[in-house]
């Protein structure tokens, strides 16, 4: 029995060997791998090189009417309600409703405050208007009391004692400078009510400007369509799109109501794929719904810079806009998703070798050609390259032999 296993096992084992064994063959078949010691090496053919760039993205419209939050509206404000995405709206339908409670607080708060200031100058007054009428009455008095002394005053030492006469010029001094005194204090006075009067009005115009913009913020609080089409939402900086809750800031694009006439695709292409990718090549689109239906166009816009689609990922793309040689649509909807090939390269008859098999240093380039006295370096002039192959324009002939790899020194000549 353990020796029907033992010869099982010996059988598996041999016929493993001769799979991998055949397997590298096969794999080894694209290089002509003949040197004795051992150099990976394939034969330099003039071909078509083509090379294509993978992208992916959605459709937008070329023309559209952002629709943001009024420029007028003072401050930031909460979204209480958004309509749904790829909705179909009328002009004047509202399409966007903010949160009104804390504009609406804010505003009878500050109601409140110019309420109160208005009692307190309404107490003021009748407090200045007491004491006008206090210093008036002592006026008044006065002058009937310096009538009085005057009248009755003589200065007959028949009638009157020397001391009699004395204290009555004493009386009429105190009571010109009593009158001088009230006269005095109510132009004080008078000066001093509508100081408080104004101070209680400056007040009064701070809440009464905040009620003014309360007011006036309330009246935006609903965002309404322009015209008849289909709403976009915009997606925010982090790549979703607005909810309840979210802080709307003025002048913030929320969304577009695109002409459906004229469309573009807006694609992204990951940096490390972006190499040869320029204004004018040509793409050929897929949709996601008809993906047996290509659809042509020209890289119309790239951005020069690559930046993350989404908040803090580490994997950079660049955007690219791609005008569309034709629109349909009833097939071309705002927001459907494409995938992409931008072709960047479609060279014919060139010779091209992996970048693998490609040196420089100090902007020399060169390649190993194996001859009948091993490998020598020469050097060769590239021209376009893709990810994994680069043209060479001088230097190589078809029916070279290469290295694919750094030979040892001891092939080398």
């Amino acid at each position: 029995m353990n020796s029907k296993r033992l010869n099982l096992r010996s059988n598996l084992w041999r016929t493993v060997v001769i799979l991998t064994a055949s397997l590298f063959t096969v794999i080894t078949s694209g290089c002509d791998q003949t040197s004795a010691d051992g150099v990976l090496t394939m034969e330099v053919v003039a071909r078509n090189f083509t090379a294509d760039i993978p992208a992916v993205g959605e459709l937008e419209a070329s023309n559209f009417t952002n629709i943001k939050v009024p420029s007028g509206l003072k401050g930031v404000q909460s979204l209480a309600w958004i309509m749904d995405n790829f909705s179909e709206v009328k002009a004047g339908d509202v399409v966007v409703r903010m949160d009104a409670t804390r504009e609406s607080y804010n505003m009878a708060l500050e109601q409140f405050n110019v309420d109160r200031l208005g009692f307190e100058e309404e107490i003021q007054a009748q407090k200045d208007q007491t004491i006008a009428k206090d210093i008036n009455a002592e006026i008044e008095i006065t002058a009937s009391e310096q009538q009085l002394a005057k009248r009755f005053f003589s200065e007959d030492e028949r009638v009157y004692t020397k001391i009699e006469i004395i204290d009555q010029m004493r009386d009429q001094e105190y009571l010109g400078a009593r009158s001088r005194f009230y006269n005095w204090n109510s132009k004080e006075h008078s000066t001093q009510a509508q100081a408080e009067q104004a101070l209680i009005k400056l007040k009064q115009s701070g809440p009464q400007e905040k009620i003014n913009r309360y007011a006036s913020n309330l009246k935006q609080m609903e965002i309404t369509a322009p015209h008849d089409g289909i709403l976009v939402i915009k997606p925010g900086w982090h790549g979703a799109l607005p909810v309840a809750g979210d802080l709307l800031g003025p002048g913030m694009t929320i969304g577009t109501l695109p002409d459906t006439t004229k469309m573009q695709a807006k694609l992204y292409v990951l940096e490390s794929e972006a190499l040869g990718l320029t204004l004018g090549k040509p793409v050929t689109l897929y949709l996601d719904a008809y993906p047996q239906m290509p659809i042509s166009g020209t890289v119309a816009q790239l951005d020069s810079l690559a930046k993350p689609r989404q908040q803090n990922s580490p994997v950079n793309y660049f955007e690219m806009k791609v005008a569309i040689d034709k629109t349909i649509p009833e097939l071309m909807q705002p927001g459907r998703q494409v995938k992409a090939k931008v072709h960047a390269l479609d060279l014919q008859n060139v010779i091209t070798v992996p970048n693998q098999a490609l040196f420089q240093k100090s902007g020399n380039y060169w390649v190993y050609l194996r001859t009948s006295a091993g490998f020598v370096k020469q050097t060769v002039k590239p021209g376009k390259r893709s990810l994994n192959r680069t043209v060479i324009t001088e230097g190589l002939t078809a029916g070279d032999t290469i290295a694919l790899t750094r030979p040892p020194k001891r092939s080398r000549v």
